[in-house]
């Protein structure tokens, strides 16, 4: 890739995208179906119940995307920053690997919830994950609430993602924005 090129390869653009889109998704899937309680009412069990394993299908699915676009993007160096300070820089690689650490650990947490808590972590209706961890209320507990607390910071940290994005798009117009976004047919 030129790397004076300011844009990134169809693939990174195809992967962060795809990724965008299924992490939001998946998001509001957990944010929706740990709002509900489990009661008498069997119908609406079975309705959180599947859409928590919607959840675990969606989410574990970017488990796998983030080792792909890892790969990705140790074999394509990415466009440089333009216009920005040293400390800038350093914040924008900081703030992306920081967003790829929670890409892994979101995932991998969950799956060591539903492990714990004894269900199984389905991949898209494919196939299941096998249990990280043995069956283990203790667990349950130490886990589960570590679990939404990290997706809370992933979310914070993707909010702050796109406004940077905006930022850049909106006061800089440096182009860093364009260098995501899917090209143009002319």
């Amino acid at each position: 890739m030129d790397h004076n090129n300011r844009s990134y390869t169809a693939t990174a653009k195809a992967l962060h995208w795809l990724m965008a889109v299924l992490i939001l998704t998946a998001s509001a899937i957990g944010l929706y179906s740990s709002s509900m309680e489990y009661g008498a009412d069997q119908a609406l069990n079975d309705y959180k119940g599947g859409l928590i394993t919607l959840h675990k299908s969606i989410a574990t699915i970017t488990l796998f995307l983030i080792v792909l676009r890892l790969v990705w993007r140790f074999a394509h160096r990415p466009p440089q920053l333009a216009g920005m300070s040293p400390l800038m820089e350093k914040a924008a690689h900081a703030g992306h690997w920081l967003l790829y650490a929670l890409m892994i650990v979101v995932p991998v947490t969950g799956w060591a919830y539903s492990s714990a808590a004894g269900y199984p972590i389905p991949v898209a209706g494919l196939f299941t994950l096998p249990p990280l961890l043995d069956k283990s209320a203790d667990m349950v507990e130490l886990i589960g609430p570590f679990h939404r607390w990290i997706s809370w910071l992933m979310l914070v940290v993707i909010a702050g993602h796109v406004a940077f994005a905006i930022k850049h798009k909106v006061i800089d117009k440096d182009g860093t924005m364009e260098a995501m976004l899917p090209q143009r047919k002319q």
